[in-house]
């Protein structure tokens, strides 16, 4: 039996081909290939497709998380790891547009699986961000929490990506009507701190974008 380590390798190969061909396009036998093992070996350690995408699915949740992580332990200040929160989640929708999609429409157990837990994590970091606002005077007192949180993810997670011609391009202007509602919800200093800094928070939250994406890209090497 393959050793943990090439059974997540195995996960990875069937992400990028779920995401490149489609779920219904990939076969077991495609992935076994890809893998240069035998169909035996494969079936192994995954009884069927189906288990195969749903560990693919969870890796694609550890990814956000990972850009959740990256984001608060580079920078101390909330606002910036807002903006990247924000900036980062749209383009996860983006970046895996494709087996999100064809898991809705084929396997929607599998997907309706998938979509609790990762909005539930967006909720519970949106949250997690936003109590750490309040709780330092950011927020205008009459600020509402749940209704900020439902707004980004309904935003955030209303439209497909694909749909439109220029994904990432999308996905910036996704991240500036989030922060513009944002920005509402702050108290006047707060604004006034933002406004004098806002140069350097947006060129940190493009540089730890950056940092993700040179990851992303060695994982797929």
């Amino acid at each position: 039996m393959a050793s943990e380590g090439n059974k997540g390798k195995v996960i990875e190969t069937a992400l990028r081909l779920f995401n490149s061909r489609g779920c219904k396009g990939v076969t077991m036998d495609d992935i076994a290939q890809s893998m240069r093992m035998s169909k035996r070996t494969l079936y192994e350690q995954f009884a069927n497709k189906e288990e195969l995408l749903t560990e693919c699915l969870n890796l694609v949740h550890e990814k956000t998380n990972e850009m959740h992580r990256h984001a608060h332990s580079q920078v101390d200040e909330p606002l910036l790891v807002a903006m990247y929160m924000l900036r980062a989640n749209a383009m996860f929708i983006h970046r895996y547009n494709r087996i999100l999609e064809e898991t809705e429409r084929y396997y929607p157990d599998i997907h309706d699986r998938f979509f609790r837990l990762h909005s539930d994590s967006l909720r519970g970091m949106l949250r997690k961000g936003m109590d750490y606002m309040t709780a330092r005077n950011y927020m205008r007192p009459d600020a509402d929490v749940e209704v900020a949180i439902d707004f980004f993810c309904s935003t955030i997670q209303r439209k497909r990506l694909s749909e439109v011609p220029d994904g990432e391009g999308y996905a910036r202007q996704l991240n500036e009507v989030c922060f513009t509602y944002l920005r509402g919800l702050m108290s006047t200093d707060t604004i006034c701190r933002y406004d004098q800094q806002e140069a350097h928070f947006r060129q940190v939250t493009e540089e730890l974008n950056a940092i993700y994406n040179q990851q992303e890209n060695k994982n797929k090497e």
